[in-house]
């Protein structure tokens, strides 16, 4: 499974390719709703279409155009101390989600225990200066961090 954030219609959207033969279209649905992410859903076939339609009503959308690829995909999650956390693209994706006006899901629900012990100690020393490590492969940003 992959993701990349983007912009459609005037909506923020996550487009994801997913392997329905390890997940199914109706558990991908299922896991959005259930996380508040999936209010509206572009689909890109009728079968997925007639299911978001039953689960979503008017937010079944037909896909018709490529969604614009967002200019700075971890807005929320690089404006907050978590910027400064080794993440996989799921989890830093996940965080900068929660990080959102009105979002209900604490962001440190996607973080390890490990990644959390680095968040208490980035709070603590706040005037270290911290490397960035969004966007950087979570092996060499921790490797970064322990230079």
């Amino acid at each position: 499974m992959a993701t990349r954030a983007g912009w459609l219609d005037g909506h923020e959207v996550t487009e994801v390719w997913f392997d329905p033969a390890a997940l199914s279209f109706a558990e991908l649905l299922a896991a959005g709703r259930e996380h508040d992410c999936a209010r509206l859903a572009w689909t890109t076939t009728n079968a997925q279409f007639e299911l978001a339609r039953t689960k979503l009503g008017d937010g079944a959308k037909r896909l018709t155009t490529e969604p614009r690829a967002d200019r700075e995909p971890k807005y929320y999650l690089l404006q907050t101390p978590y910027r400064h956390v080794p993440m996989t693209a799921a989890q830093a994706a996940r965080c900068n989600a929660a990080l959102a006006p009105g979002a209900k899901v604490d962001a440190k629900r996607w973080l390890s225990p490990r990644q959390l012990r680095l968040l208490e100690r980035i709070a603590a020393d706040g005037e270290r200066e911290w490397p960035v490590a969004i966007g950087q492969p979570i092996a060499d940003a921790w490797a970064r961090l322990e230079r």
